[in-house]
């Protein structure tokens, strides 16, 4: 079997890493893969997956119609037997090449793109988002063969919005590497309180999410504020890590002009995810929208107790013992649930993420879903 990935980037985003553990999965079986992306990004998963000798192409910079001209140049050279297309800019261009020429595409279904929360964000313009809704609904008739989404939630959604029929999509959730550093907290705890100047004591909260609109930092610091006196009194401390956004600017204006006593500590983009979870006590994850919510997982993973905000997509994601659930965007409603964590059984919480983890969203057991599909669409 060969396979054509074209993606947008091998940057840090969930679809990266669940691609690239998926093909370290299909390498080992034997499939043939080349990668395609559009553009390169100093920070993710890149310089990994070229020194891991996969065969990865970057288009030329260029027009859209240039990028088409140069996939079918690669699609007629490489032959694949099917085209897996991830994100959106990637998406369009693959499916306007099969104007071009023929192609079993199959494409991922990350993420809500057209929830309503959306039209919030002010970096989004709405007509523009409309205006992609209706392309992509237009294109995907004659562009995309079939479709994988991470989460019946995201099916429901493609199926809501572009009327794209329920036979046409395959629900396949993405999975995460087991954390290798759960009987290593203590040692990983005294390492990042020595490095990061933390309270030793007092609790860890963590947020791994890039500064964008979707992940709702500015609602866990105004949560902070509004609960300051009681989380600064249990010694709470939070870190946020994650690359910086669309919403950076207004975060640091946030920090700029509201004062706490809580120990807050943003630490950007980080190679050592696994090891910072094992060493926290509580993940924090308000998204406002998501696909499925990669981050929540690996949380699980690392046996931590999980707060998180009430879109539908979550409930697939978490169970009612291992999450406090606030309501979304809603500050007032996640600062009740910072307090209350505090009184919370953690260690109970936690035993019940990993089993959901391991139940619900081992690599293993996701990659072979994965393959499986892959010859079945071949048969």
């Amino acid at each position: 079997m060969r396979v054509l990935y074209i993606q947008d980037s091998l940057g840090t985003g969930g679809a990266e890493k669940s691609n690239a553990e998926l093909w370290y999965y299909l390498r080992e079986k034997g499939v043939k893969i080349k990668i395609v992306v559009l553009e390169h990004r100093e920070e993710g998963i890149e310089q990994e997956i070229l020194n891991a000798a996969f065969e990865v192409i970057f288009l030329d910079q260029g027009s859209f119609f240039h990028h088409m001209v140069q996939l079918k140049r690669i699609i007629k050279d490489y032959q694949p037997d099917l085209v897996h297309s991830i994100l959106f800019k990637a998406a369009m261009r693959t499916r306007s090449a099969k104007l071009l020429i023929n192609f079993k595409n199959i494409e991922s279904l990350v993420n809500a793109t057209y929830a309503k929360i959306r039209y919030k964000d002010p970096k989004i313009n709405s007509k523009t988002l409309r205006i992609y809704e209706k392309l992509d609904g237009f294109s995907e008739k004659f562009g995309v063969d079939h479709f994988i989404a991470i989460t019946q939630e995201v099916a429901r959604h493609y199926q809501e919005h572009l009327n794209i029929k329920k036979e046409k999509i395959s629900v396949i959730y993405r999975g995460r590497k087991e954390n290798p550093n759960l009987n290593r907290k203590k040692e990983l705890r005294a390492t990042f309180t020595e490095e990061l100047g933390l309270n030793s004591g007092g609790p860890i909260f963590i947020h791994v999410g890039r500064q964008e609109f979707q992940k709702a930092h500015l609602d866990i610091l105004k949560a902070i504020k509004i609960a300051d006196n009681q989380l600064f009194s249990a010694g709470a401390q939070f870190l946020f890590c994650g690359r910086k956004g669309n919403a950076s600017a207004a975060i640091e204006e946030f920090l700029k002009d509201n004062e706490m006593k809580t120990r807050i500590k943003f630490l950007g983009h980080r190679n050592d995810i696994y090891e910072l979870l094992a060493a926290a006590d509580v993940f924090v994850f308000p998204s406002l929208f998501e696909g499925l919510g990669g981050s929540l997982i690996e949380a699980q993973a690392a046996g931590l107790p999980v707060i998180c905000s009430d879109i539908t997509v979550f409930k697939e994601v978490i169970t009612e013992r291992n999450a406090l659930i606030h309501e979304t965007n809603n500050p007032e409603s996640l600062a009740k649930q910072l307090v209350q964590i505090l009184s919370e059984d953690w260690k109970k919480m936690g035993e019940i993420s990993l089993k959901n983890y391991a139940h619900n969203f081992k690599l293993e057991e996701v990659n072979k879903n994965m393959f499986d599909l892959y010859k079945n669409l071949l048969e």
